[in-house]
């Protein structure tokens, strides 16, 4: 089996069904050049949807949703706060594709929601919504395979946020009328798509060198 890269220019990069002991230097610099410069590694069928779902991809999306309520109260960047599980979600789908992408919302959005004092509902909603516009996205602007995960992950940001405003409006029984703060949402959408770019790199460079040989959860 060859590995295709969805969404982008390059195809047949190196076979994926070779032990890892029996791949040459060369395999092993094709297919790190190829998650790396022509985009997300998907498999190579045409009629793809996207990586199956693994029981390690949600046991990661558990640890993420407890990661980002333990660090969302304590890291503050130029007084806005990153969305680490906004930005998981944005890697996750424009990488695997879109059912891993809102396993990932939903999972990970509903362990930080039981741990944040936030609306109960509101941050698995808010990312689903995430999950589905980048997905659509994609399908547009995914040969972008670099620039296309910073803008997704400023534009999610945006959308998480009035989201999370319009639940939590909806709670108090209040409307948001103008009070939608602006000069926090925008600096809190830059820092997220910072944090996309940055963490970009490490996490192909982890799927080259931990692809999972895993059967599907379901």
């Amino acid at each position: 089996m060859w590995a295709y890269v969805s969404r982008g220019t390059c195809s047949r990069i190196a076979p994926l069904d070779l032990p890892l002991q029996a791949r040459s230097p060369q395999v092993t610099g094709f297919r790190a050049t190829g998650i790396l410069l022509c985009g997300p590694l998907n498999p190579a069928r045409p009629d793809d949807q996207g990586a199956p779902i693994t029981y390690s991809s949600i046991l990661l999306a558990i640890l993420v949703g407890i990661a980002h309520a333990g660090l969302a109260p304590a890291v503050v960047v130029g007084g806005v706060k990153p969305n680490l599980v906004l930005v998981a979600v944005v890697l996750v789908t424009t990488n695997f594709g879109f059912s891993v992408g809102i396993t990932w919302a939903f999972l990970a959005g509903l362990v930080a929601n039981l741990l944040i004092p936030e609306p109960l509902g509101s941050i698995p909603l808010a990312l689903l919504v995430v999950a589905a516009i980048v997905s659509g996205g994609g399908r547009v602007l995914g040969r972008l395979v670099w620039a296309y995960p910073i803008l997704a992950a400023f534009v999610g940001s945006i959308v998480a946020d009035l989201v999370s405003l319009a639940a939590l409006s909806l709670v108090g029984g209040s409307s948001l009328g103008t009070t939608v703060p602006l000069q926090l949402i925008v600096p809190a959408a830059v820092l997220n798509a910072a944090t996309t770019g940055l963490l970009m790199i490490p996490m192909r460079l982890l799927m080259l060198r931990y692809r999972p040989d895993e059967k599907p959860a379901w």
